[in-house]
């Protein structure tokens, strides 16, 4: 399926995104795919569980409840092949606040996607974080925005996944990562990382958790990974993943991003997923260049079809038409959500 478009979505009954704003702000949004409208973010000093519940998030629930996805138009939308969103839905409390018609939930966030920090050791062309990675002047969460979280998110969720930047890179993800382990050790949680410093970290130490880990791959030779990244990291990377998979850890999967520098190699990425049987993979492209890998997806797909359990293809685009349909219909939206905001 090319428009990983969801039919009938209702992430903003589940799932929260949490990002660092300027000036060590908290940036909520109940999608990473449509996180940009204004009708789909807040941005926070305090107070995230009464963020969980802001006239913008139930404005959007308001929406489905009427089966109208409308704040959505212009986003590249797919499916997060991560976890099975099916299993929350039916979670007897969710179900019923779809059913009763709750735009108000009496219940926190069950997925959520952390990011304490942008900081970062790659140097990716295509990343839209860059501005906010610089070393010097690190975008991070508050240390109080970090204690809510620990207190009172981490523990209500079932799902947590912990994100960058690079989270191995940063001293204060880290240092998070730690305490979330610490004190929740039967916890599932997963962390999105390049794979560089997992080395570092120490693989001993996550064969023994409970930490699943999506390692973002951006070449399977050094040249190309350099092209993307600005780095030389490749071979330590696929270092560590050996490491992983000789201490039979099976909690892994990689993402391979497609991109104009790095296209060649995602035919050998996928021959590394269907030779390694206990590892899982994702092969999507760089939405910023819209659809021009669509078709060489297409054909890999195909080939693959025999590992396709363990083999996912996600198609992205930020096209100038998806650009132009979300500037166009943002006003009008936010006119909605005006004329409705006083009687959610």
């Amino acid at each position: 399926m090319d428009n990983r478009r969801l039919a009938n979505c209702y992430r903003s009954f589940y799932r929260l995104r949490i990002s660092p704003a300027s000036g060590e702000k908290a940036f909520l949004a109940t999608c990473c795919n449509n996180m940009f409208r204004g009708q789909n973010h807040i941005i926070i000093n305090s107070g995230i569980k009464d963020g969980w519940n802001s006239p913008q998030f139930q404005f959007q629930r308001k929406l489905i409840l009427k089966n109208d996805w409308s704040f959505c138009k212009g986003s590249s939308c797919f499916f997060y092949p991560y976890f099975d969103e099916s299993q929350l839905l039916n979670r007897p409390f969710i179900k019923s606040a779809i059913s009763e018609k709750k735009c108000k939930l009496d219940y926190l966030p069950q997925a959520v996607n952390i990011i304490p920090s942008y900081s970062c050791n790659n140097n990716c062309y295509m990343c839209y974080h860059v501005s906010q990675r610089d070393e010097e002047k690190e975008n991070r969460l508050s240390d109080e925005l970090l204690e809510e979280i620990e207190d009172d998110i981490i523990p209500a969720a079932e799902f947590v996944t912990i994100s960058g930047g690079e989270p191995l890179f940063s001293k204060r993800t880290k240092g998070f990562i730690e305490r979330v382990m610490l004190a929740h050790p039967k916890k599932k949680l997963l962390i999105n990382t390049n794979g560089v410093l997992l080395h570092e970290y120490g693989p001993e130490k996550i064969v023994a958790s409970n930490i699943f880990l999506n390692i973002t791959v951006y070449g399977m030779e050094e040249a190309s990974y350099e092209s993307v990244t600005g780095k030389t990291h490749c071979g330590i990377i696929f270092q560590n993943v050996q490491r992983l998979l000789d201490l039979g850890y099976q909690n892994m999967r990689l993402i391979f991003i497609i991109t104009s520098r790095n296209y060649k190699d995602s035919g050998k990425f996928c021959a590394f997923i269907e030779k390694n049987k206990s590892i899982k993979g994702i092969l999507r492209n760089n939405c910023f260049e819209a659809t021009k890998y669509w078709g060489l997806m297409r054909q890999l797909e195909k080939k693959y079809y025999n590992i396709a359990s363990r083999l996912k293809f996600i198609y992205q685009s930020e096209s100038l038409f998806n650009s132009i349909t979300r500037r166009l219909y943002d006003p009008f939206l936010y006119l909605r959500y005006l004329r409705g905001k006083t009687r959610l």
